[in-house]
């Protein structure tokens, strides 16, 4: 407790130098105390910034703080807007609420993919991996073609047969490649997650984690830029190694081309799911926020309004 009040202490006092209009410490003060999941975040040794200012780290982000008293009402499941500069929660609904998360578990996938694989390593399509449910894009069974390719086809489009492949690759087989993931969310400390295939698919069990959790994880996964880069792609020619075969791949984000200051993201849709998305965003400060909706009533104009609501009633 008396490690935890240094450290708020510490925060606030960092936030001297940049509170202009006088009020600054004010507003950050009420939002601090009246945000009911913080204590949560500073007894998180994974993900608290401020935590790690104790440890040795010398400089903070400036902690956010509202400046107008309008609220929103985001029409999902679950909801959360995410500041990754300081670890601060901006706007949250049922957080906590455990939820499948369809193509959003394509992340942990990617990061998987990461660790265990080289990019130019080549991958053979298998007749498992294509019977996988969803679209083919003219992949067939037998076909040779890199690990950056496929990770290009998943993170674009959410390709399935791209996820198995890639998993039977990294993994060695599919079950080896789901142990993986679920070592790599307890990891994390996301006690909250767990994964029963790489595709997100709705399947005897589904996998399933809260808003929460996606958060920390994409927070986490910004570290592998490559996987964000790849999101932004609003389309793109594949070709198989011998360049006889190409694959033409659209994105499924639809803020693509929308927005102008998307970092990132990763949609996902299933019957039991829903309609899901992740995006990460940057204000004209470069400030960035992770936002994570979950069955959604429409994914894009939620997030959206979402991000708006954001960027308009807080400062920096």
């Amino acid at each position: 407790m008396i490690e935890n009040i240094a450290i708020i202490v510490l925060a606030f006092l960092t936030q001297l130098n940049v509170a202009s209009d006088g009020n600054g410490i004010d507003h950050m003060l009420d939002q601090f105390i009246e945000t009911e999941s913080i204590n949560e975040y500073l007894s998180n040794d994974n993900w608290d910034a401020y935590r790690n200012i104790s440890e040795g780290q010398e400089q903070i982000s400036p902690l956010p703080y509202k400046v107008s008293d309008d609220e929103i009402e985001i029409n999902s499941d679950s909801a959360i807007a995410f500041d990754v500069g300081t670890d601060y929660v901006l706007y949250s609904k049922d957080v906590k609420k455990k939820l499948p998360i369809a193509s959003l578990s394509k992340i942990v996938t990617a990061l998987v993919v990461l660790e265990k694989s080289d990019l130019n390593d080549v991958v053979t399509i298998s007749r498992s991996a294509f019977e996988v449910p969803g679209k083919k894009e003219r992949l067939f069974v037998g076909e040779k073609i890199t690990v950056d390719n496929l990770l290009k086809m998943m993170l674009v489009s959410s390709n399935n047969i791209a996820a198995s492949a890639l998993g039977e690759h990294s993994g060695g087989d599919i079950e080896s490649f789901i142990e993986l993931m679920n070592q790599k969310v307890e990891f994390l400390g996301l006690e909250d997650t767990v994964f029963y295939n790489p595709t997100g698919l709705d399947q005897k069990d589904v996998n399933v984690s809260t808003a929460y959790d996606v958060a920390q994880l994409v927070d986490y996964a910004l570290e592998e830029p490559i996987i964000w880069e790849y999101s932004r792609i609003k389309d793109v020619k594949i070709s198989s190694l011998d360049g006889r075969t190409n694959h033409w791949v659209k994105n499924t984000n639809q803020l693509l081309g929308k927005l102008e200051d998307v970092v990132g993201g990763k949609t996902g849709f299933t019957d039991i799911a829903g309609q899901c998305l992740v995006l990460i965003t940057n204000n004209s400060s470069d400030n960035q926020v992770i936002t994570v909706v979950l069955n959604a009533e429409d994914r894009f104009l939620q997030t959206q309004r979402l991000k708006n609501w954001i960027w308009k009633n807080y400062q920096w």
